[in-house]
């Protein structure tokens, strides 16, 4: 009885590891991002994870960005789901950079923008096509020449 009792507490073990294994979390996805925004100093991380929708779900965050400061926006997609996160930044009604350019199609993992006024800007998340998706978005600041 004790050799059933084991081998299951073994199997269940090894389920619950190759089941946590595949998961990819928010704190690799962040690790991840901070390897591609190298050369920046890290200020935040956004954690964003949204399900699918038509119209598209949107997350909006909130950020104050100091003038004559360049900062880089990096975003990482989990491989766990099919969405592809596209980060928008806006002043007011006008958005001033992306991650996803439509007219070529292309998708950038970062993007640098130098502030050119103190103030209070949103960070738009969604993921393209409406799909479901979990990314990381980084906020850091990097040196100007």
């Amino acid at each position: 009885m004790k050799r059933i009792l084991f081998a299951f507490s073994i199997l269940v073990f090894g389920l619950v590891l190759t089941n946590s294994a595949k998961a990819q979390s928010e704190e690799e996805l962040v690790q991840i991002c901070g390897m591609i925004a190298k050369e920046a100093t890290f200020l935040k991380d956004f954690r964003i994870k949204l399900d699918a929708g038509d119209p598209p779900p949107v997350q909006r965050i909130p950020v104050i960005l100091k003038k004559d400061v360049k900062y880089r926006f990096t975003v990482c997609n989990s491989k766990d789901f099919e969405g592809k996160v596209i980060l928008q930044l806006y002043d007011n009604n006008r958005m001033l950079a992306t991650t996803y350019v439509i007219a070529s199609g292309k998708d950038y993992p970062s993007i640098d923008w130098v502030c050119s006024k103190t103030g209070a800007y949103h960070l738009f998340f969604t993921f393209r096509d409406g799909k479901a998706g979990l990314a990381v978005g980084l906020l850091s600041m990097v040196e100007m020449m």
